[in-house]
């Protein structure tokens, strides 16, 4: 049986994370789920997730400063993120772009888009991935 892909979530609404996560299993994936935005740099080392989903709003940390935390560090910089926002404005589906996302995806969703969109996600770095092994 092939292992789990691990998802990092940071969500700081617990509604939230029990939805996401529990939706995350149901796809297939291993999800590990951070309450506290603060610490993601810390466990993204001991995770090793395939992919991070991260809030917008965050009550520490701005999502945004997390995201672009994660792309500019050497170390993080090619896991995938999907930004996960109630907010769905243009302006703010570029601010999300321009801190590093992959993907943005405004809250609420439906399972088999979200899970799809994860998928999609992942198949895109699986791709790069095999396209520069290829060169």
């Amino acid at each position: 049986m092939p292992q789990r892909k691990r998802i990092m979530l940071v969500e700081d609404t617990a509604s939230h994370r029990k939805l996401y996560s529990s939706w995350l299993r149901i796809g297939g994936y291993d999800p590990h789920v951070l309450a506290d935005e603060r610490t993601v740099q810390q466990m993204v080392e001991e995770v090793r997730p395939a992919a991070i989903i991260v809030d917008i709003r965050l009550p520490n940390v701005s999502g945004l400063d997390v995201i672009e935390g994660l792309k500019s560090d050497e170390r993080t910089r090619a896991i995938p993120v999907m930004a996960l926002t109630v907010l769905n404005s243009a302006s703010d589906r570029s601010a999300c772009l321009a801190a590093g996302a992959d993907v943005f995806v405004t809250k609420p969703d439906r399972i088999a888009t979200f899970l799809d969109r994860i998928a999609a996600l992942l198949a895109d770095v699986s791709g790069a991935d095999a396209a520069a092994a290829a060169r």
